[in-house]
């Protein structure tokens, strides 16, 4: 490991650039420009830097404060999912999943990976899938006919 130059640093310079381009953001996409005109002199030549290795940094560097207020909202919904969660077995092992991929990003960026963006986004469906309603047993009836009984359906059609 490189002691003078680690994530921290990709960190710290990142968070210079959300302080100048806060509101706005310096446009998704534009990560390696952007973080260029941030980057120390001395440290230009050591490493090529391409992402933030911080999901959280990065997205905030590049959709400014609407990218940061989307993600709040979203950990809101994970966080207010999780009560409904722990009813089902397959949406708590979904929820695992999603919570590692989000921990993860915090040092590296696995979803910039189509097959764990793709599986993120699988899992956050069945975390966010309300389930299926009971289905209702249709009531029946039986009525006199012309002298004969019949059974007949009454409510809702499944």
């Amino acid at each position: 490991i490189d002691r003078d130059f680690a994530r921290g640093e990709f960190a710290r310079t990142t968070i210079e650039g959300i302080k100048e381009n806060w509101a706005t953001g310096v446009g998704f996409g534009n990560f390696q420009r952007a973080y260029q005109i941030y980057e120390k002199q001395e440290m230009i030549f050591k490493q090529y830097v391409n992402h933030a290795h911080n999901d959280y940094l990065e997205i905030a560097f590049e959709g400014g404060v609407l990218a940061v207020l989307l993600m709040a909202l979203y950990f809101v919904m994970l966080f207010m999912a999780l009560t409904r969660v722990r009813r089902d077995p397959l949406q708590k092992a979904a929820f695992l999943s999603v919570s590692f991929l989000l921990i993860h990003s915090l040092v590296d960026y696995p979803l910039r990976t189509e097959a764990l963006a793709m599986t993120f986004a699988f899992m956050n469906a069945i975390i966010f899938h309300k389930g299926f309603a009971a289905r209702q047993k249709r009531e029946l009836i039986e009525i006199d006919h012309n002298g004969e009984k019949l059974l007949v359906p009454v409510g809702t059609p499944p």
